[in-house]
């Protein structure tokens, strides 16, 4: 199950993806681009999610800024994209 994200229940807020069903949260890039994302942490995962002005956004760590993360405790998380059977039929829309 998730942690909290600066005061964000992941779980209070899954949703399932419109192809697979499978559930996600959504939260948004960088640049703005709606992005599913799997509601439950995991060591793997190259997403940092955080909220400014009540919208979570979603950053992508790499290299040694994801390890010190990881290290440090902090929530990794996956694009659904990841995972999901369907998602050439959604990137880029």
């Amino acid at each position: 199950m998730s942690a909290p994200i600066d005061g964000w229940d992941l779980t209070a807020e899954i949703t399932r993806c419109g192809t697979c069903r499978a559930d996600i949260v959504w939260a948004s890039t960088t640049k703005g681009t709606p992005i599913p994302v799997e509601p439950a942490s995991t060591p793997n995962g190259n997403l940092m999610l955080s909220t400014v002005a009540g919208v979570r956004l979603a950053a992508v760590v790499k290299g040694s800024r994801r390890d010190a993360l990881a290290a440090a405790g902090v929530p990794l998380y996956l694009s659904h994209f990841v995972s999901c059977p369907q998602a050439s039929q959604w990137r880029n829309r």
